[in-house]
């Protein structure tokens, strides 16, 4: 399973949505749906941007945990 906590990301940097949203130039309801994990896609360009935005790593935004079948 694929984790994504933009919160997690956001707090300790004192950064709302909002916040991001205008740093990044990725709309604020594409920003709210990731950070709920409402959304069905992501664009790759609106991965970048946030990723230059927040000065980090796709990994750093995304994490794999293993999921065990049965």
């Amino acid at each position: 399973m694929i984790n994504f906590d933009l919160r997690g990301l956001l707090i300790p940097r004192n950064l709302t949505l909002n916040d991001l949203a205008e740093m990044s130039g990725v709309n604020y309801w594409t920003i709210c749906h990731m950070s709920q994990r409402t959304y069905k896609s992501t664009k790759i360009s609106d991965i970048q941007k946030i990723c230059k935005a927040l000065d980090i790593s796709p990994n750093e935004l995304f994490g794999y945990e293993k999921v065990l079948n049965g």
